[in-house]
């Protein structure tokens, strides 16, 4: 079997496409920009798919941060994060969700959006190794 990635999916009006077949020729940066890209598809598709209420999750992220123009202050970090693993944040999931499993799946979908927010990337964009691998490139 060749060496080769692929990632393909189909449901409903959602397709996607995005695959590569690797060589000796092929360098690691490549495959790595074909992977930060399936992740970045998988993980903006996937709470369309979880069986919670994205909008009641938007708005509890509202209550704990909402993106300003300029300069994020250390204040700021240091008042959303503590707000993420207050009690109250826990029991506000909780009205999403009765289940402990799920608390923590939408924990963690919290916790990207305020990062997020906060100018704290949680991901690699497949346009930054792109950029990374231009510079490279001119060298």
């Amino acid at each position: 079997m060749e060496n080769k990635i692929q990632f393909i999916a189909k449901h409903n009006s959602w397709f996607v496409v995005k695959k590569m077949n690797i060589d000796d020729k092929t360098e690691d940066i490549e495959i790595a920009r074909l992977l930060s890209s399936i992740d970045e598809t998988v993980l903006s598709k996937l709470p369309e798919y979880l069986p919670f209420d994205m909008k009641k999750l938007e708005e509890i992220a509202d209550e704990i941060y909402q993106k300003k123009k300029g300069r994020i202050k250390e204040e700021d970090i240091v008042n959303a994060l503590m707000k993420l693993k207050s009690p109250s944040t826990t029991k506000k999931l909780g009205e999403i969700t009765n289940s402990k499993e799920g608390k923590e799946i939408l924990k963690i979908i919290l916790n990207n959006i305020i990062l997020e927010r906060l100018g704290i990337k949680t991901r690699i964009d497949p346009k930054l190794i792109e950029k990374y691998m231009e510079k490279m490139n001119e060298e």
